[in-house]
């Protein structure tokens, strides 16, 4: 499922602001203290809104108008709202894989979590940042390519 609280609409844009980069610094903390476990899925959650983020500003640009069940969006499984971008055209299908694996392997991870603690690390986690910087890099070209000002501007809220 994809990760946005249905009081989400109504935050204001700053709000937004200090939740991401209060996620983002424990993030980084759970890494120095080499807390993996605890970053992967902190890291995971963050791509999973960033993945519901381009997906709302996508719908924008082309729509002028949100997506329908705004509030709802948090029902739509991860790989459907993959779907969706790829079929939008933000993202490449090479993209649209590596997310996809991205999600396969958290779910394999998170179930075999008592068996495999050792299987979460930096370099797990450094992956799922870049996918997040991935995400975002797509949605901002596709905005710029098919929206308008405000739209990007709608990126950071």
């Amino acid at each position: 499922m994809a990760a946005r609280p249905k009081e989400h609409v109504e935050m204001m844009p700053y709000t937004k602001y200090e939740i991401f980069r209060a996620a983002y610094d424990r993030v980084n903390r759970y890494k120095e203290a080499k807390d993996f476990l605890a970053a992967h899925v902190l890291s995971f959650a963050i791509l999973e809104d960033r993945v519901t983020a381009a997906y709302v500003v996508a719908y924008r640009v082309i729509n002028k108008e949100d997506p329908p069940k705004m509030n709802e969006l948090g029902k739509l499984r991860f790989k459907q709202l993959l779907d969706l971008l790829l079929g939008m055209g933000v993202m490449k299908m090479e993209l649209h894989e590596s997310l996809a694996n991205a999600a396969i392997k958290r779910n394999e991870l998170m179930h075999e979590m008592m068996w495999r603690l050792n299987a979460f690390n930096l370099k797990n986690v450094d992956e799922l940042r870049s996918l997040i910087g991935e995400v975002e890099k797509v949605t901002e070209r596709y905005v710029k390519l098919h929206g308008t000002k405000k739209d990007l501007k709608q990126l950071t809220e």
